[in-house]
Order: C-alpha cells, then sequence, then structure tokens
C-alpha cells in the first residue's frame, strides 16, 4: 500500500477511535458522577471502545477503500502513456491519494476518447482498403476475360472471316446475274444472307476492337467538344433523331486526359444505347462535373450520362459490362458496346460505372483532369 493511502486509512481510523471514546465519555460521565460507574472500569471501557473502533474501521477501509485505489492507480499507470511522451507528469501528481485516482481516472477517459479516434481512422483505412481490394479483383477478372476473348476472337477472325468474304462475294455476284424479271422471293433471300454475313462481320469485328484495342494517344481533350462530336454522330443514327439532348457543363470544367477519337467512340455507344433503351424517344441529359479526390490530391471530371429508359434490372448491374451481354432482343445487339468501353476508359485511367436514377438508367464516365498537362 503507498504512502499517500496509508496516511489517509490512518487519519480515518484516529477519527473513528476519538469519536468512540467521545460517545462513551458522553454517556459514562453521568454514570461516574453518581458513582454507579467505577474510574478504572470507565477508563479501560473508553479505551477499548476506541480500539475496537480504530481495528474495526481500518479493516474496513483498508478492504473496501485503500486496496480498490491502489488496484485502479495500479491500471491507470499502465495506461497512461499509450499514445503520450513518457514522463510528462500531470499537475497534481504525487499528492494525495484520492486526488491522484481522479487524475487518474480523467487521463485514463482522455486516454479512451484518443484511442477511440485512432481505432475510428483505422476502420476508415480498412475500409478503403478492402474497397481497394475488391476493384483490384474486379479488374484482374475483367484481365482474364480479355486474355480468354482475345484468344477467342483470334480463333475467330482466321477461321469465319475467309468464308464470311466468300459468302459477301458470292452474294454481291449473284445479285448482280439476276435478271431484271427475278423472283422477288429469290432478291430478298440474297439480301437476308447478306445483313446476316453483315451482322457476323460486325461481331469479329466487335471482338477484335475489344481484344486487341488501338493504343490510345493520351492528350488533353475538351469534354464538350468531344460530346459534340459523338453528338454529331448519334444524330444521322434513324434510331435517335427523335431522342432530345440535354447538356449542362459548368464553364470553367478542366480538360480530361484522353484520346479524342475513343472518348467519342465511348459516348456514341452510350448515347446510342440510350435511345435503344427510350426506344427512340425521350431525353438524354449529360452533366459534367469537377471533383478533388482527398487521398490522391488529383481532379478529377465526371460526365453522367442519364436516360429516361427502363433502368437497369438489379439482378443485370453486376454483368451489364461482361463481354457478349445484353439486354437488347436478339439481332439488336452483340453485348460487346459496353464492354469495349469501359476497356477504353480505363486505358485512360478512368473509370466507367452504371447504375440507376430516378427515372431510367445512368452511366458515369470518371476522367483524369488535365489540369496538371502540358
Amino acid at each position: 500500500m503507498r504512502g499517500g493511502a496509508r496516511f489517509f486509512i490512518l487519519l480515518v481510523v484516529a477519527a473513528a477511535a476519538l469519536a468512540s471514546a467521545c460517545v462513551l465519555l458522553a454517556f459514562g460521565l453521568p454514570l461516574l458522577a453518581r458513582g454507579a460507574l467505577g474510574a478504572g472500569g470507565y477508563v479501560a471501557g473508553v479505551a477499548l471502545a476506541a480500539l475496537v473502533s480504530a481495528i474495526v474501521s481500518g479493516r474496513l477501509l483498508h478492504r473496501g477503500v485503500a486496496v480498490p485505489v491502489e488496484r485502479i492507480l495500479v491500471a491507470a499507470e499502465s495506461l497512461r502513456w499509450s499514445g503520450r511522451e513518457p514522463g510528462l507528469p500531470l499537475a497534481g501528481e504525487g499528492g494525495a491519494t484520492l486526488p491522484r485516482a481522479a487524475l487518474a481516472f480523467e487521463r485514463v477517459a482522455v486516454e479512451l476518447v484518443e484511442e477511440r479516434a485512432r481505432l475510428a481512422a483505422k476502420v476508415g483505412e480498412l475500409t478503403r482498403a478492402n474497397e481497394e481490394l475488391a476493384a483490384a479483383q474486379q479488374s484482374l477478372v475483367r484481365a482474364e476475360r480479355l486474355a480468354t476473348v482475345g484468344r477467342l476472337a483470334a480463333g475467330l477472325a482466321h477461321e469465319v472471316g475467309n468464308p464470311l468474304g466468300a459468302i459477301t462475294g458470292y452474294v454481291e455476284l449473284a445479285r448482280s446475274r439476276l435478271p431484271p424479271d427475278a423472283d422477288p422471293e429469290l432478291a430478298g433471300a440474297l439480301d437476308r444472307i447478306a445483313a446476316a454475313a453483315e451482322r457476323i462481320d460486325r461481331t469479329v469485328r466487335g471482338l477484335l476492337d475489344f481484344a486487341r484495342p488501338a493504343a490510345p494517344t493520351l492528350a488533353r481533350v475538351p469534354l464538350g467538344a468531344a460530346i459534340e462530336g459523338a453528338l454529331r454522330l448519334a444524330r444521322v443514327q434513324p434510331r435517335f433523331r427523335r431522342v432530345d439532348v440535354e447538356v449542362a457543363l459548368p464553364p470553367d470544367l478542366p480538360a480530361v486526359v484522353a484520346d479524342e477519337l475513343h472518348l467519342q467512340q465511348v459516348l456514341l455507344n452510350l448515347l446510342l444505347n440510350a435511345g435503344d433503351a427510350m426506344q427512340g424517344q425521350g431525353r438524354v441529359r449529360l452533366r459534367a462535373e469537377a471533383e478533388r479526390v482527398p487521398e490522391h490530391g488529383a481532379a478529377r471530371v465526371r460526365l453522367h450520362v442519364a436516360d429516361e429508359g427502363p433502368g437497369i434490372p438489379a439482378a443485370d448491374l453486376g454483368r451489364i459490362f461482361e463481354p457478349f451481354f445484353t439486354t437488347k432482343e436478339a439481332g439488336q445487339g452483340t453485348g460487346l458496346g459496353l464492354a469495349i468501353s469501359q476497356h477504353i476508359v480505363e486505358s485512360f485511367g478512368g473509370r466507367l460505372d452504371a447504375g440507376n436514377g430516378e427515372r431510367g438508367a445512368v452511366f458515369v464516365v470518371d476522367l483524369i483532369a488535365a489540369e496538371a498537362a502540358p
């Protein structure tokens, strides 16, 4: 037991003994005055009562106060320097036991608050690390799919390309030799053969573009110019002529790091998909903003492309960028457009995400701002 606690207990024991003696003196003096109690017995009783009171109070104080306070002080001392430089005593340290215990409690409370803040920061770091690991895992899965599709595309280009060219050539030869009064059913059959061959050719070319895209030439690209170029190409498509487009770009929006032609290809694909989702009639909204990412200290430009279609079913959100996955009717798409677009955006150092807004689907093109580019 420490000196401060021992001194405190001795004071309390002495006070208890003195109180007991005073009580006996108050009750015993009248008896002593009437001769009902002898002087020797009276003094012995007072002394015995004071001794018993001192022993009992000392024992109770030791077990009920001194030992718990001592344990608290020892525990507080073991925790006190968890986040500080040792050897810096607080005010009042080295004084009486109970004030020191109060200081220890306050010190531990401060340490616990600081530890809670540190723990919250660690949890935030672990959460961000888990998100980055999940993104890296998805990127590895996509890379494996790219490798698989690349091997498939190389084989298809070799095995399908030459016969397909022959089919197209024979169809054109047959058309050129049809007499003016030929059976319309025969001419229609040749048209259907040519359309089927063209669809196969688009699929093969899409596979090759997806598996072996041309290396982008990155430069400063004004996003407004890329959008204008994509809109010019989209508006000549019959399925897009009745679609209204609303573009909202801040006047101080920085340029982005991209390949302008490839970026136009991505935007054109998103615009045409939006037109298809709305059955060729509705409004597409393009909205952009610049945002600085704190953990990287770099500025990003995010372009939102929102349509008024039925949106993307929840079950399809995780597969929307998979090669050959499409929600269109058979014969209306190859399922490669979004996969190619995502691959292009990632080659710029950006991201392409899909989700649902209030009325339809929303695609977000996240690009690096070119504010620091020469």
